[in-house]
């Protein structure tokens, strides 16, 4: 009996020792595949916009992927092992649509069984900054009913002390003158036909006294 019993026991602990090396590698891989953990955020500090980034116990045998954009701006892309933290900072006067594009290369294929390791998430946030307008200046219109009319006054006629020239009326030129002048340019004198018609009118008038007295006596 003793020596049937001998080779079961070895048996049991050499198996008991298997199993325990299966357990212990089994429980280490669900605890490594299972750690994998992916935080994310996105807010206004005073008037800045961060976003904070944290993947951590990815697998890292082997690569994995990370893409984060704004806007459609490529923030960062590349790759990272195990962990990955970063945090972003971003003018905070617009809104800013943030996106993180995740790709664990052993995230199970069948999509019944994601475990979500592979992920894209997105964090929209308005503008932190409200940027505010100066205010429009107001012109004022006249009313169409109230219209203004601006007179100008002529300014007065200048005045002077001197009378203005009286037109002289040159002085005509008689008949008389003008025969004179025409005697004058002929060389005959006036004063002689004047004198003979004087005598002449003294004798006539002495003949007719004679005639008046002779026939009275």
């Amino acid at each position: 009996m003793a020596l049937n019993l001998t080779p079961r026991r070895r048996f049991g602990v050499a198996l008991g020792v298997v199993l325990a090396t299966v357990s212990t590698g089994l429980i280490g891989f669900a605890g490594t595949a299972g750690a994998h953990t992916n935080r994310s955020s996105a807010e206004c500090v005073d008037d800045t916009t961060t976003l904070t980034v944290d993947l951590t116990a990815y697998n890292k045998q082997k690569a994995n992927t990370v893409k984060i954009t704004d806007n459609g701006t490529v923030l960062h892309e590349g790759e990272f092992r195990e962990d990955y933290q970063e945090t972003f900072d971003v003018p905070g006067d617009v809104q800013h649509t943030f996106t993180i594009d995740v790709v664990a290369w052993d995230d199970p294929v069948d999509e019944d069984n994601n475990k979500n390791w592979s992920f894209s998430d997105q964090h929209v946030v308005e503008a932190c900054v409200k940027v505010t307008e100066p205010p429009t200046e107001t012109t004022e219109t006249t009313p169409p009913s109230e219209t203004t009319t601006t007179t100008t006054e002529a300014p007065p006629a200048p005045t002077s002390s001197e009378a203005p020239p009286v037109p002289t009326t040159p002085p005509t030129t008689t008949t008389t003158e003008v025969q004179e002048e025409a005697l004058a340019e002929t060389g005959a004198s006036i004063a002689l036909p004047l004198g003979i018609a004087g005598v002449l009118i003294v004798g006539g008038v002495g003949a007719l006294f004679v005639v008046r007295r002779r026939s009275k006596a």
